[in-house]
């Protein structure tokens, strides 16, 4: 670790000089130069000001995860009404939640700790047809470790490399409990100047952000020869990876948004300008592809942002909230009518809501309590892990439409579907809890957080709070969410470990 301390100061320097930084102060600059926006609509801001709705808190997934299934016309069986109903007060449990302190073992407990992980662990090996069993058991010891007084980043840096290449040769349902504990201790213990320079330059985040994904949006779009919106064969022809990255423009949108609300360097009016112009265009290149998730995740994203900023009156993200939905409506038309979808709107919306819960209906009835995939629909989101596995490299929307009996088309199964699948009612249970604990610390720290760091964690926090609100139909299954969400787990540990919230 030394070594990179003594390495990272010359990184830092060499990248104040690089032609990115440069490039990014003049994109600021013109910035400066945007005319001010002087309209503003703040009639009712009185009567909404205590509203808990416009707070945008994580309270908002449990309304729509109401709100989603009640549009269904089907009814849920007994096991998929307990995996509703269970999975969304396990939510509600996980808000409640406080950061816990925990009180730290003597490190004479390492060895006798160490002896007893190291038995497990082999044995995980050994016993590969019940390693499940042995994984399992190790984990107690594992933890125990993780909070003794001894500092342990040898021994973590260790097993973190060890399960690198476990999972390198295709065993990854060994390999990943691991691999996330000994990040998840690295990530409490950094004690690094990466993320401090990561926050004092949050302006060239958000400039790679932007670069990036416009680059490889206009790459996607040669590489598909046409507008996806207008022509069906043009968008199968988009490049995943490159449609992956080029969701990166709106990400940094709502980071800027973020940045231009709460930086001194704006005027109220300017930033309102500023923040105008980037959403419309946001929404303009995400509309062009086609993909409705990615304009409500845009729609999503800046009003959130834009509402704890400030940027927005309450009374403007009332009509901002209606003529995003009259915006979406008109997109779902269009693109059912250019798909010759002959099916009204109301009767679109409910026919996919009912299909996606009977879905997750027939995953919890499989999965039952324990779940029976073991986290392999999860792992499927990235490929190269998905290859890994015997068989065909599904997605996970894939893999689970050929488990309830679907071959030709991937299909959605609400948030609860692939945890119940993957780890049964015990899952759902215990991953609700974890999403609504990490939802209101992320929520605490964009509240209570000052300056650059407040700046991230607002950008952060509307992100995956989207994304989540998104994931109520779809399920949390793309790689570029999975990604966001363990990037702004760590900067939550991060935070928490230097214990300013």
């Amino acid at each position: 670790m030394k070594y990179i301390n003594k390495l990272f100061p010359f990184l830092e320097n060499e990248f104040s000089n690089s032609i990115i930084n440069r490039t990014s102060l003049k994109f600021f600059d013109i910035m400066e130069k945007f005319p001010q926006f002087p309209f503003q609509i703040s009639k009712f801001d009185s009567y909404l000001e205590d509203s808990k709705f416009l707070k945008f808190s994580p309270l908002i997934v449990i309304a729509s995860i109401f709100l989603f299934f009640s549009f269904s016309d089907h009814p849920l069986s007994p096991m998929g009404t307990i995996v509703f109903l269970l999975g969304t007060f396990s939510f509600y449990l996980g808000t409640l939640v406080n950061i816990p302190k925990i009180r730290k073992i003597k490190k004479n407990y390492f060895f006798p700790l160490f002896i007893i992980f190291l038995i497990t662990f082999l044995l995980s090996i050994i016993k590969i047809e019940s390693f499940g069993f042995y994984v399992k058991l190790s984990l107690l010891p594992l933890l125990l470790i993780g909070i003794t007084e001894r500092d342990n980043k040898d021994f973590f840096i260790s097993l973190l490399i060890i399960n690198i290449i476990i999972l390198a040769n295709g065993f990854w349902a060994l390999s990943f409990p691991y691999i996330f504990i000994s990040l998840l201790y690295l990530f409490l213990n950094y004690r690094g100047s990466a993320i401090k320079f990561l926050e004092e330059n949050t302006y060239n985040l958000i400039f790679i952000l932007l670069g990036l994904g416009l680059i490889f949006y206009v790459l996607d779009l040669v590489i598909a020869g046409g507008i996806p919106l207008f022509n069906v064969q043009a968008r199968n022809s988009l490049d995943p990876l490159f449609t992956m990255i080029s969701h990166l423009f709106p990400m940094g949108a709502i980071l800027l948004i973020s940045y231009v609300g709460q930086t001194k360097k704006y005027s109220y009016q300017k930033a309102r300008s500023i923040a105008i112009f980037f959403t419309l265009l946001s929404l303009f290149l995400m509309a062009l592809l086609g993909y409705r998730t990615q304009v409500i995740f845009v729609l999503l994203g800046v009003l959130i942002s834009g509402s704890i900023t400030g940027i927005w009156k309450k009374s403007e993200l009332i009509i901002l909230g209606l003529i995003a939905l009259i915006s979406l409506i008109a997109l779902t038309m269009g693109r059912d009518t250019l798909l010759g979808v002959n099916l009204s709107l109301i009767q679109s919306l409910r026919t996919r809501i009912s299909l996606t819960t009977d879905v997750m209906d027939i995953l919890a009835n499989m999965g039952g309590l324990f779940g029976i995939t073991n986290g392999a629909i999860h792992i499927a989101t990235h490929p190269f892990l998905a290859r890994l596995m015997p068989g065909v490299a599904y997605s996970p929307r894939r893999m689970i439409a050929v488990l309830v009996g679907e071959r030709s088309v991937s299909v959605t199964s609400s948030i609860f579907g692939p945890l119940a699948i993957d780890f049964g009612l015990i899952g759902v249970v215990v991953g609700m809890i974890f999403l609504g604990f990490f939802l209101s610390n992320l929520y605490k720290m964009s509240q209570k957080t000052e300056g650059e760091r407040k700046i991230i964690s607002v950008g952060l926090y509307s992100m995956v709070l989207s994304y989540t609100i998104i994931g109520i139909e779809t399920g949390i299954l793309d790689l570029e969410v999975i990604l966001l969400f363990v990037i702004s787990l760590a900067y939550l540990l991060f935070i928490i470990n230097r214990k300013n919230i």
